[in-house]
């Protein structure tokens, strides 16, 4: 019992450290160049003539900025000499992953072929081809961004595969993409038509044997966080197709869903007063949906452990989740189990975390709110 108790000591102890120092190196070297990656994509998308794409391009920076910022921590996984190729290919790609979500709500006649056309961009940027008839092929909005589309994935593309590991890192980034470009697509689609069709692929790409509803895996599918784990790792050169394989298994469904199903559980009540779509409202109680969510927490902390690098994991693991659990919502009393379960299962001490992101939200939001104030 004795070593038992010394052997959870240690590692409580490692773990603290390994906080303090990925931190340390996030906010000190990876932040600032990350917050001067979105400035320069700010710019660019003021230079886009369309004023309804600008617009569109213009919010999305302002309001899901912290977004890339949290993708950049990912960085944290590359060697000192390739973290700044690694940050700047993080951003890019958050950004233009936000901004095809921005672009594929807005209505069209064809909703479906319209995203899947334009997320064809996720596939460029990781070296794939680019989609016949350009992105905006079945948009309305077709009148062009200028090239802004097209220049992110070309950044993400020139800096990926330059990568030492991109060559072992592209098939599985391409099948995860594949994976978040349709899923994305189809959950939007349904938005507008029925949900018979996202119910259907959902079903079909749920893995056996792990319990999963199909609202679980269509949540899971449209987290691009496995993708931000294989980039930064291509950035090594020891990197191997057994440890892609690794981060891809570990990433989905577990870590990705747990992300996607938070994201949805703190827009809970302004989901429900716009009646948008939620895959949080499927689960049929509180106590349901607590129990859910904290089954993700803990087999998203499992998946960790067996993962090179677990410390580094473990990191960005909890700070994705204190992401969500540092939101003012959380407070809520229908959302408030289900924010305590999932912290519960978290294997590190999140209360600095925790503070840290309270008060970066509380700067963010009131530079959005300046933001659109002057807009």
């Amino acid at each position: 019992m004795n070593t038992t108790r010394t052997r959870s000591r240690g590692r409580a102890v490692g773990d603290a450290l390994s906080l303090a120092a990925t931190l340390g190196c996030y906010w000190l070297t990876i932040f600032p160049l990350a917050r001067r990656e979105l400035r320069r994509w700010r710019a660019r998308a003021e230079a886009i003539p369309n004023p309804m794409l600008r617009d569109i391009a213009r919010r999305t920076l302002a309001h899901e900025g912290m977004n890339a910022e949290g993708a950049s921590l990912f960085a944290t996984l590359a060697p000192l000499r390739r973290r700044r190729a690694a940050t700047r290919l993080l951003v890019a790609f958050q950004v233009m992953y936000d901004y095809l979500d921005a672009l594929t709500e807005q209505p069209t006649p064809d909703p479906l072929s319209a995203s899947r056309q334009l997320h064809g961009a996720l596939f460029v940027a990781l070296g794939g081809p680019t989609p016949a008839g350009g992105y905006f092929a079945h948009h309305p909005l077709a009148a062009d961004d200028d090239g802004y589309l097209a220049e992110l994935t070309a950044s993400c593309r020139r800096i990926f595969v330059q990568l030492p590991g991109a060559s072992v890192a592209a098939p599985h980034a391409l099948r995860a993409a594949s994976r978040s470009a349709e899923g994305q697509s189809q959950s939007h689609a349904a938005a507008f038509t029925t949900e018979h069709e996202l119910i259907r692929w959902a079903a079909c790409e749920t893995p056996t044997g792990l319990g999963l509803h199909w609202w679980e895996t269509a949540a899971a599918a449209e987290s691009s966080l496995v993708i931000h784990a294989l980039l930064a790792s291509a950035a090594r050169r020891s990197f191997t197709a057994t440890r892609a394989a690794r981060i891809a298994n570990a990433y989905w469904p577990w870590i990705t869903g747990l992300n996607a199903l938070l994201d949805d559980l703190i827009d809970t009540a302004e989901d429900a007063a716009e009646g948008t779509h939620s895959y949080i409202a499927r689960y049929a109680s509180p106590a349901r949906l607590a129990g859910r969510l904290g089954a993700f927490a803990a087999a998203a902390s499992r998946a960790i452990d067996r993962l090179p690098l677990r410390r580094r994991h473990s990191v960005i693991l909890a700070a994705m989740t204190c992401y969500y659990l540092a939101a003012p919502q959380t407070a809520d009393a229908a959302i408030e189990p289900a924010a305590r379960a999932v912290s519960a299962q978290i294997a590190m001490d999140l209360r600095p975390l925790l503070v840290m992101l309270r008060l970066r939200r509380r700067i963010t939001e009131s530079r959005t709110c300046r933001y659109s104030r002057a807009g």
